[in-house]
C-alpha cells in the first residue's frame, strides 16, 4: 500500500471550500490579496501567532485556543515561502468558483470577490464548515483581514505576506 500525505494548503477543492467559508463571513467583498492572505491563515492557523495584532485582536485570537507552531505536530516552513507555494492553487480555486458561477463575475472583474446567490445555495455553510473552523473564519473575516482598512498595506505589514497579482 502506498501512503501519501495530504496538505490542505495544496488542495484545490479544500482551498475553494475555505474561500467560500471566508466569503460567507466577510461583511463586504474582499479584494484578491486580502482573500488569499485570510485563506493562508485559515489553512495554517498556528502561523497567526507570528502575525502582528492589536491587543484586542490578540485577545480574540487567544480565545480560539490555537496552538503555537512549535507546539503542534506539523512543522511549518517560512510563511512567505508557503504563501508563494499556495499561489497557483488559490488562483485555480478562484477560477473554478468563478467558472461555476459560485463567485460573482461582475465583482471579480472589479477585483473583488463575493458569493452569488447560487453560490450561497450550493455551499451550505453548515455542511462545508467544520465545527472548529467557524470561529476562526469569523475572526479572520471580521477582525484580522476585515475590509475597512482601505488598502492592503496594513494587512501586509501585520501578516508579513504580499501577493502581487
Amino acid at each position: 500500500m502506498i501512503s501519501r500525505l495530504w496538505y490542505p494548503q495544496l488542495d484545490v477543492f479544500d482551498t475553494a471550500r475555505r474561500m467560500c467559508i471566508l466569503l460567507y463571513n466577510f461583511d463586504t467583498p474582499p479584494g484578491y490579496e486580502r482573500l488569499c492572505i485570510a485563506d493562508f491563515f485559515f489553512a495554517n492557523p498556528p502561523l497567526l501567532h507570528k502575525a502582528t495584532m492589536t491587543v484586542d485582536m490578540r485577545k480574540s485570537f487567544y480565545a480560539l485556543g490555537i496552538k503555537r507552531p512549535n507546539k503542534s505536530f506539523i512543522s511549518y516552513p517560512d510563511a512567505p515561502l508557503l504563501f508563494h507555494k499556495m499561489k497557483p492553487i488559490q488562483k485555480e480555486a478562484m477560477d473554478a468558483l468563478s467558472g461555476k458561477g459560485i463567485v460573482s463575475i461582475e465583482q471579480t472583474k472589479r477585483g473583488y470577490f463575493e458569493l452569488t446567490k447560487y453560490g450561497k445555495e450550493k455551499f451550505k455553510i453548515d455542511k462545508i464548515c467544520r465545527e472548529n473552523e467557524w470561529d476562526l473564519s469569523i475572526f479572520l473575516a471580521h477582525q484580522f483581514a476585515r475590509n475597512d482598512e482601505g488598502d492592503n498595506r496594513e494587512l501586509r505589514n501585520r501578516s508579513g505576506l504580499r501577493r502581487i497579482v
